[in-house]
């Protein structure tokens, strides 16, 4: 019996623009992959990304390439040799978690050796506003343990002491998206540092991160974009403290998994994080996420409905994950 497989694009309406330092957005759009072998069904959801050339079109594209493969019974090991890291992949590898899973009778916990996630805490986003909105939207998070503050190169230390100002008692962590220089970051991490943020992420174009090395750091840095897979792992040493986890990055939690053993052997500090996708394409990173010093999951917070079964935060805290929802069985 050959497998039946479903990819669908589907787009998600956010409760408020999102705004970046490349981009603006007020929906979201994901891929849903869907794999049905006799009784069982995997699910897996992933986010393309335009930053790195990546759209629904194009993902699909790339997913439909091996459709036939897929209901064939390609596994994920053969999945990982044939296919690129990548949103199209990780859409595709998270559904044959989530089927074998279900064939097997075992959770995703179980077969992967991760154990089913316990509690977690996640930080939640603030956009890229006016101080002063910044500061209503920090007062409102104040009982978060962290705070993750996007920004540009433009009034980053005001930005920040509103931030600071309306949750004094968060930490708080900085996303640049590349967009800062190397003499805003000498400038900038000094005096952020005694605003109590506790890490920067990505603040250097990724073709441009040369200028890290052997950077005498006020604060750790963390990198996002460029960070994908276990590849990017020696071209990090001494530029970045730590790694962003991102599923779409790596192509699905077969190589999140990878990419996080190896960058802990290697002594960097991890951070689990996500694209703007919906609790379905969150559920695989929550296995990461006992072993990270910061996790970034709180796109279902930013989606004005998510999926039945979703993931609830209140005040930073992650409710358990439904295995309705995913990888049970």
């Amino acid at each position: 019996m050959t497998r039946k497989i479903s990819i669908i694009g589907e787009e998600w309406e956010l409760k408020k623009p999102f705004v970046i330092s490349r981009s603006s957005r007020t929906k979201t759009s994901t891929i849903l992959v869907s794999i049905e072998d006799g009784p069982h069904i995997g699910l897996g959801e992933s986010v393309p990304n335009p930053r790195y050339e990546e759209s629904i079109t194009s993902s699909i594209k790339q997913i439909k390439m091996i459709e036939q493969e897929l209901a064939n019974g390609l596994d994920r090991g053969q999945l990982n040799k044939i296919m690129p890291a990548g949103a199209a992949r990780n859409a595709v590898d998270c559904a044959l978690w989530d089927l074998e899973a279900k064939q097997l009778g075992k959770d995703v916990g179980a077969i992967s050796g991760l154990e089913w996630p316990g509690e977690t805490e996640t930080v939640q986003t603030i956009s890229i506003l006016s101080p002063k909105e910044m500061y209503e939207e920090a007062k409102a998070l104040a009982n978060f343990a962290a705070i993750k503050v996007k920004l540009n190169a433009e009034r980053v230390l005001e930005r920040i002491a509103a931030v600071h100002s309306g949750a004094p008692g968060s930490k708080i962590l900085v996303d640049a998206n590349e967009s800062w220089t190397i003499e805003l970051l000498n400038h900038a991490a000094p005096a952020l540092a005694k605003l109590n943020v506790v890490m920067i992420e990505q603040p250097l174009h990724a073709d441009k991160d040369e200028a890290l090395i052997d950077y005498q750091f006020a604060l750790p840095l963390f990198a996002d974009e460029s960070c994908h897979s276990t590849a990017d792992l020696p071209h990090l040493q001494n530029k970045y403290q730590g790694i962003n986890i991102k599923l779409d990055k790596t192509g699905g939690l077969t190589g999140a998994i990878l990419l996080e053993r190896l960058a802990l052997k290697q002594g960097m500090r991890t951070m689990v994080g996500c694209m703007l996708g919906t609790s379905l394409g969150i559920a695989p990173a929550m296995f990461l996420a006992e072993r990270a010093q910061f996790v970034d999951i709180d796109a279902p917070a930013l989606l004005a409905k998510d999926r039945e079964y979703g993931i609830e935060i209140d005040n930073g805290k992650v409710s358990e994950l439904d295995p309705r929802l995913w990888g049970g069985c």
